[in-house]
């Protein structure tokens, strides 16, 4: 039989092979997947593509009649024009988890399977450092269900624990032969479940609770076979997870609600359903080791400035700000100062905050001042006193400007733990918010990857709508329903709607699973959709479908995944593919703005750089207003740049002509361009790039002003004629590695319109 869910590695460290390790392994072990023993995305058909900066990158790999698509599912059939309806893929498509999914949605489930719920029943903290968990369930939850999460208990993040849970059979029973799987969630730093090695983490045990029945540890994983009897419905057994003297290493991302699976067979046929009611264990972050300070991109002069002071631990999780310790001190629970720093345009007064120990807030902290009157830039440091001593961080430049415009930032591209990710969209929301300080955001989880995928889970669905709709605050806080439209043949793109809707056309679905044919069903409705990782792993875009210039004006080139925009990018993404790069697209005619977004799997929209090395994304764009009426002209427009999750400020012109906006084209040969750059830095600069077509000219840090730590740029320079076609952008380095990428201008010719 085939899996019926996926698994993956973390994205930062993605490789082609574990793509499906989780539950295709334990199925493998058991001889149900029907797997190869060579990387079950890599089929042996799969040419090696060849790439040019002249024509589209895309596999041409044509299913074979003759043999299976899917190895060891030789009932799996593809449908006759599938060659003619799939001409070309990626370059790196991965069909076999394209192919599993579609025979996944033709298994006839046994009523029995998935059936029953499960409870936490004991925890027990065996981490040396940290202090220990010990928490037994007070009373019988199959009596009394609805005060399960209120009895739920809170782990360390990363901390060691003996988990007990009990699972009790549902109203089918299960037959002897039947299968019952445990699996904590996949897709972070859970110690895998394992029945092999008892003095290794993460082994499992399962002991039925009545006679006669045994439980067989039958594979890889976690699997246990029903033996001696069927076992009858309201039946229970006990499991432990980390049952050996390490016991099990949870989470290392503090949530909410981080489950631990457990999946039935019922009739033992090899084909398993995961229950819905499951055992739940909350994580909670570590010591804060971190200050968080970030204020607006930019503001009006005069206008309330609010900035917002967290503390995370090390993993970038949320944490408690210190208490103070009253035989040490009797001074206020939390001090700092907020000072000028050099660069700054302005000067302040010295601003002194405390916080009273009876207010100390449970989340992050905010303070507030007044812009000054006149045009400044605002460079602020924090420093901590008394139970902060030794904190210190600079806040974001502060642009104070009038314009029709203002700058704010956006994270488009997201995940929650109902796909892959960790944490409630609740969570994710109030993360972005209050902790990211974030603009506007989107939670974009996948159509048909994870273990409850979207397309076939409505009432998730339904959950991020709704919740999207209550976080949404315009003018403050936009939040922008969407999903990611998870295609292994041709690449993924995430869908925002700029309203209250949120239909999921999947990528697995026959009349949606072409770019074009997705943006065939979007056409007519306020929506946006952008490729990602575009160039490399987990899967690259197929660029021989052309973006739709009306619903997908923006591409996204940077994320944890690494960066898409060029080879000679900073970072380039994991497995990059020649020829597969934004800019090799562009230099075939395409418009395409930039973006950068977190792909964040953490938990952690907006700061995903916290935990992932410093790489990630932001998306910088100019609006009329904030709304999503707004944002999506704005985007529509091309108003943006891309960050790698730093925040500075970026404008830059040719001729009065905007980034993104497209430049007539002058006749008169010897015509020269004014090309006006303005960056705020968060670091000094080490170089500023010239991207013309696929010419760089390269201007050290120091060549744009007069003070190699400068962290303010203003700059005009003559360039040659643009001549039509070409495209020019510019792109920013830092010395601590940020980077910052202007959407390119287009040049137009004269007698066509911008």
């Amino acid at each position: 039989m085939i899996p019926l869910g996926q698994s993956s590695s973390r994205p930062r460290q993605f490789s082609p092979g574990p793509i499906q390790s989780g539950l295709i392994a334990a199925l493998c072990a058991l001889g149900l997947a029907g797997c190869s023993d060579e990387a079950p995305d890599s089929p042996p058909s799969q040419p090696t593509p060849e790439a040019s900066s002249e024509g589209p990158t895309a596999s041409r790999v044509r299913a074979d009649a003759a043999r299976p698509v899917l190895p060891g599912v030789p009932w799996f059939k593809l449908p006759e024009d599938w060659n003619e309806q799939h001409p070309t893929l990626s370059p790196n498509a991965k069909t076999e988890a394209h192919y599993a999914s579609l025979a996944e949605r033709e298994v006839v489930k046994n009523p029995a399977d998935g059936a029953g719920h499960a409870w936490l029943e004991g925890v027990q903290g065996i981490d040396s450092e940290s202090a220990p968990t010990s928490w037994q369930r007070p009373h019988d939850p199959g009596q009394a269900n609805d005060t399960r999460e209120a009895t739920r208990p809170s782990v360390p993040a990363s901390s060691a624990q003996r988990i007990e849970i009990v699972f009790e059979v549902g109203p089918l029973g299960i037959d002897e032969g039947g299968l019952i799987f445990v699996m904590p969630d996949p897709f972070w730093s859970w110690s895998p479940a394992q029945i092999e090695d008892p003095d290794a983490l993460g082994y499992t045990t399962a002991t039925p609770q009545s006679e006669g029945v045994e439980l067989i540890p039958v594979a890889d994983g976690a699997a246990f076979r029903v033996e001696g009897r069927a076992l009858a419905p309201k039946e229970r057994i006990k499991f432990v997870v980390g049952a050996g003297p390490g016991g099990t290493i949870v989470d290392e991302f503090a949530e909410r609600d981080s489950e631990i699976l457990i999946a039935v067979d019922g009739d033992g046929d090899g084909v398993r359903a995961w229950i819905k009611d499951s055992a739940r264990i909350d994580i909670a972050a570590r010591e804060g080791v971190r200050l968080i300070a970030i204020g607006p991109a930019q503001v009006a002069p005069g206008d309330p400035i609010e900035i917002h002071l967290s503390i995370v631990d090390a993993r970038g999780n949320l944490a408690r700000w210190p208490r103070p310790d009253r035989e040490q001190s009797a001074d206020a629970a939390l001090s700092f100062t907020v000072s000028r720093v050099d660069g700054s345009s302005i000067e302040l007064p010295g601003l002194e905050e405390s916080i009273d120990e009876g207010n100390v807030p449970d989340g992050p902290y905010r303070f507030h001042f007044d812009a000054p009157a006149t045009e400044e830039t605002i460079r602020l440091s924090i420093r901590g006193r008394g139970e902060l001593e030794g904190f210190e961080v600079d806040v974001n430049p502060i642009v104070v400007r009038r314009a029709a415009t203002r700058l704010i930032w956006a994270d488009l591209h997201g995940h929650s733990q109902l796909s892959d990710g960790t944490g409630t969209p609740e969570d994710y929301f109030t993360y972005a918010r209050d902790v990211a300080r974030l603009d506007a955001i989107a939670l974009t989880d996948h159509d048909h990857w994870g273990i409850r995928p979207l397309d076939e889970s409505p009432e998730a669905a339904a959950r991020i709508l709704r919740t999207a709709l209550e976080f949404h605050e315009p003018g403050r806080f936009v939040t922008i329903p969407g999903y990611e439209w998870t295609s292994w043949l041709h690449g993924h793109r995430h869908v925002l709607y700029f309203d209250e809707e949120l239909p999921i056309y999947s990528s697995i679905d026959f009349a949606t699973d072409r770019p074009d044919e997705l943006w065939e069903a979007l056409r007519g409705q306020p929506v946006l959709t952008f490729a990602h990782h575009s160039a490399g792993e987990p899967v690259a875009t197929d660029w021989s479908f052309r973006p739709d210039p009306e619903l997908e004006p923006l591409t996204e080139i940077t994320s944890i995944h690494g960066m898409s925009e060029a080879a000679d990018a900073p970072l380039p993404v994991h497995g990059a593919i020649r020829g597969n790069f934004v800019r090799d697209v562009l230099l075939r005619g395409a418009r395409l703005g930039f973006v950068g977004s977190g792909d964040s799997h953490d938990g952690h929209p907006g700061l995903a750089g916290l935990a992932a090395a410093g790489q990630s994304g932001l998306a910088g764009i100019f609006t009329e207003t904030l709304d999503r009426p707004g944002l999506l002209a704005a985007m529509r427009a091309r108003r943006t740049f891309a960050t790698n999750g730093i925040r500075p400020w970026l404008s830059v012109s040719i001729d009065e002509t905007f980034m993104g906006d497209s430049l007539t084209a002058a006749d008169d040969p010897e015509t020269r361009h004014r090309l006006h750059i303005r960056y705020e830095a968060t670091a000094p600069i080490e170089r500023i790039d010239l991207i013309r077509g696929d010419r760089i000219a390269h201007l050290e840090g120091r060549s744009v002003s007069n003070d190699s730590n400068a962290l303010s740029v203003d700059f005009e320079r003559l360039i040659p004629r643009l001549a039509p076609g070409e495209f020019h952008y510019v792109r920013i380095v830092q010395e601590d590695g940020g980077v910052a990428w202007s959407s390119p201008i287009f040049i137009t010719p004269e007698t066509a319109s911008p």
